[in-house]
């Protein structure tokens, strides 16, 4: 099930009527990333407000969420609520999770997660429990239309409406949900489709069309018999009535059609479509018989008897038309399946996508609780250009391109609530505003702890930087200057000399450059702007201060928040354990046991890393002090990046395979940094956006995608990351909306015209592909151009396909799809495999 945006509160208010006030009856789930993190903060608040306990669980990955399954949720009977924050939409968590008690009753499962795409059970199915709560009292209805009615729980067509059962999955919808119309009336169909053998024997098919035909010779000698006894029936030689020999008949043609509907006594398995857990959906078998659909030849004599009468028969001797045999009603039935199959798999192979961030999701509930304030939407603007660090901007869930006015239209909602929560003060007459320009550095007052729009330039935490190092290790200036290369750092150099600015003065701190400087650095850098292709490097961003102690951007403390994630948050760079690699290659001799058990060991000891550096990020949120100790290892990090991606660069170790780019870090420095996925992301995006600047100086116009592998030493594997192309299409000018109607009555003539053809029982085979190409070819009269973003990400459906079709040894654990565990000696292999996959989307 899933609830709308409207319904937000109302689901808030049914889970504190059903908490329990004393025990933790709430369990919190969340992934390791910073959205996540910041939507925990913000729920939590609204919980510890209304005094309900609850307790939160960091979750590392998908077997860490099974292990949690067993240890907290199964078997608990003071559970009542599970939310799921960050994880969870892209498998199927009712089968995933034990959310049943041994009192009968259930848990109920919250799932609020961006990425995409969702699995469809939990958006249309996920009513195990209410289903079995309102068993015996006729409260549930499924319609064959795909829609659901369940009364106390008031699910209509997939979406919740607020009920006073607890139990289900319920997923919460940013707005993509609405926009699943086919898929979910596909979904409905597929799970209401009885099941039928699409292997049928020839021989079947013969005795089918036998059947029928005798029914034809059957109607025909009714016919021949009226016109011939002048509407009576003859009688046979036996002086009976000639219905004896009809019924004779009958009963031979039942003996004939149970002999052909059960074979020879076999029963084979419904050939029910095999599909793949974390992205696709299962088939539920139902108990509707295919020969409910027919009817017996005494029934259909008498409705034809009852609707042509002898007279008009005498008049007319015109046949009526046959009933469709079992043949033509299984083909009918295959060809809807695959239709609806078809609709489906297009939803799920399009590739990885993000929806809306969940904490601005999370501060849309305290909004309609009338619970926002400055600390609430502080944490959603984190959240929000949290995005931006690791390649999660919000992309299109269908072909009509609106996530740029929905990505357009959370910012600007978010701007709104900063001059709402936070008006300008009124300035003494003495005073003189701010420069336009200028970036924020300062509070206002010692307790000036306000929000603002400011500029923001795209440079790495020029506040807390030198202006130098922030433009060297900006991964939107680096790239586009080739930093890399000495004619990049030469380009950078003259870029500043043109602006006017010494090199003394940019390699001192931000903060102590002189004024006039940083009061002209917008202006000057817009003037030059043009020349290096930066036009975009001013926007606007937000800015929060702490007093006189700090002031630091919503980006800045996405980063520092990030990289305590990453490799821990104290100075000397604690959390980032090394080993001296020969003590690993001599245990390596000691047996295929104790390597097993070493690397068990290794495992559960950077889980247990991962998940103590995850409390660490969740204090230093609401903790000034933790954030300034953590920036210089934030710092680090990136220098690490910078480093690295320039040493694969200028050893020419970025490889061109068939269908993307692919390089291996497994020497060097930093190359203990690299094994959490999160900073071999960042790596990806760097690389990926250097290549693709290249790529668009020599003018091409296909931009591939790139998967970067990094050497965990002490694990033997290798993590494998795979990031989308760096170029996204956008339309140059708004959708022509005559285009748009004549689009939707093409359609509509469409489904009219199938509708047709199966009640007129038509058996021609229609390939899908065909029909998709015809919608599809109103697409292509759009102009296009091509900007910087991030497509969809097909590597997650590639690496599973690898995973089933190989030996490899490969573990898909993480919650991003497109991130991969390979064992070290299986990485030639995989990425030989890999290469013959459709890795573009």
């Amino acid at each position: 099930m899933y609830i709308s945006r409207d319904l937000f509160s109302s689901a808030y208010l049914h889970l504190k009527h059903h908490a329990h006030s004393t025990t933790p009856s709430i369990l919190i789930l969340v992934a390791l990333d910073t959205d996540s993190l910041c939507a925990t903060r913000i729920l939590t608040q609204l919980l510890k407000r209304d005094f309900l306990p609850h307790k939160i669980h960091p979750i590392a990955g998908y077997r860490d969420l099974s292990n949690v399954n067993e240890t907290l949720i199964k078997g608990n009977e003071d559970l009542r609520f599970v939310v799921c924050l960050g994880l969870g939409g892209m498998v199927d968590m009712e089968n995933f999770l034990d959310l049943g008690k041994d009192d009968g009753s259930f848990v109920e499962c919250w799932l609020v997660d961006s990425r995409r795409p969702w699995n469809l059970h939990n958006v249309f199915g996920g009513k195990r429990g209410l289903e079995e709560q309102d068993q015996g009292n006729g409260a549930l209805d499924v319609g064959g239309s795909g829609g659901q009615a369940i009364a106390g729980a008031k699910v209509s067509g997939g979406r919740w409406n607020v009920g006073n059962r607890v139990g289900g999955v319920k997923c919460f919808d940013d707005g993509d949900v609405e926009e699943l119309e086919k898929e979910g009336k596909a979904f409905g169909e597929l799970l209401e489709m009885p099941d039928v053998d699409s292997d049928e024997d020839d021989s079947d098919g013969d005795e089918d069309e036998d059947l029928a035909l005798s029914r034809n010779e059957e109607d025909e000698g009714l016919t021949k018999n009226a016109v011939n006894g002048n509407g009576k029936k003859r009688k046979s030689s036996h002086g009976t009535d000639g219905d004896t020999d009809v019924d004779s008949d009958e009963e031979d043609r039942s003996r004939r059609r149970k002999t052909m509907d059960n074979g020879d006594g076999d029963e084979s398995p419904p050939a029910t479509p095999q599909l793949r857990r974390h992205t696709l959906l299962s088939n539920r078998p139902s108990t509707r018989a295919l020969s409910s659909t027919q009817t017996s030849p005494t029934s259909r004599r008498s409705r034809d008897d009852s609707l042509f009468p002898a007279s008009s028969r005498l008049s007319s001797p015109s046949l009526p038309p046959p009933l469709p045999s079992q043949r033509t009603l299984r083909k009918r039935l295959r060809r809807l399946r695959g239709k609806y199959q078809h609709t489906i798999m297009k939803y799920y192979s399009s590739g990885i996508w993000y929806g809306e961030p969940i904490s601005g999701i999370m501060y849309s509930l305290a909004s309609d609780l009338g619970r926002e304030d400055n600390d609430l939407l502080w944490l959603a603007i984190i959240g929000v250009c949290s995005g931006e660090i690791y390649g999660r901007g919000i992309s299109p869930s269908s072909g009509d391109f609106s996530f740029l006015a929905k990505e357009d239209r959370i910012k600007g909602v978010l701007k709104d609530e900063v001059r709402r929560l936070n008006p300008p003060e009124l300035l003494p007459n003495n005073s003189t505003a701010p420069s336009v320009g200028l970036i924020q550095t300062t509070a206002g007052s010692p307790n000036d702890t306000s929000i603002r729009i400011s500029p923001e330039f795209r440079f790495m935490l020029i506040r807390h930087w030198s202006l130098y190092d922030s433009m060297l290790h900006s991964a939107y200036l680096g790239t586009k200057l080739r930093i890399w290369s000495e004619n990049g750092r030469k380009k950078l150099h003259k870029l500043l000399a043109k602006m006017g600015f010494s090199l003394v003065q940019c390699k001192q701190r931000y903060t102590h450059m002189d004024m006039d400087l940083k009061r002209t650095l917008r202006e000057k850098l817009e003037g030059v702007a043009g020349l290096y292709g930066i036009d975009d490097v001013v926007k606007e961003g937000f800015v929060r201060s702490w007093g006189w102690k700090a002031c630091l951007s919503a980006t800045d403390v996405a980063v520092v928040v990030g990289g305590i994630l990453e490799v821990g948050g104290k100075k000397s760079g604690a959390g980032v354990h090394r080993e001296d690699s020969s003590s690993i290659i001599a245990e390596g001799f000691k047996g295929l046991e104790e390597e097993r058990e070493r690397e068990k060991k290794e495992e559960k000891r950077e889980e247990e890393e991962w998940l103590g550096r995850f409390y660490e990020a969740y204090d230093a949120l609401d903790n000034i002090d933790s954030l300034l100790a953590a920036l210089p290892n934030a710092m680090t990090l990136h220098r690490a990046i910078v480093r690295t991606g320039t040493a694969l660069i200028e050893k020419r170790q970025i490889r061109l395979l068939r269908a993307f780019r692919m390089a291996v870090v497994k020497e060097g420095p930093d190359v203990h940094l690299f094994t959490h996925p999160s900073v071999l992301t960042k790596l990806a995006i760097w690389v990926g956006e250097a290549v693709y600047e290249q790529e668009k100086d020599e003018n091409r116009k296909r931009h591939l995608p790139i998967a970067l592998a990094a050497l965990n030493e002490r694990r033997g594997v290798y993590i494998i990351v795979g990031m989308g192309s760096a170029a996204k299409a956008k339309r140059r000018r708004p959708i022509d909306q005559a285009k748009e109607e004549r689009r939707k009555q093409k359609g509509k003539e469409k489904e009219e015209k199938e509708k047709r053809r199966m009640e007129n029982g038509d058996e021609e085979e229609e390939e899908v592909e065909e029909e998709e190409g015809a919608e599809s070819s109103d697409d292509s009269d759009d102009e296009m151009i091509i900007e910087k973003g991030y497509t969809r990400n097909r590597f997650g459906i590639a690496f599973q396909e690898v995973a089933n079709s190989t030996n490899a040894r490969i573990r898909i654990d993480n919650f991003d799809a497109c991130v991969v565990e390979v064992k070290k000696d299986d990485l030639p292999g995989f990425f030989e495999s890999l290469s013959f996959r459709v890795v573009v989307g």
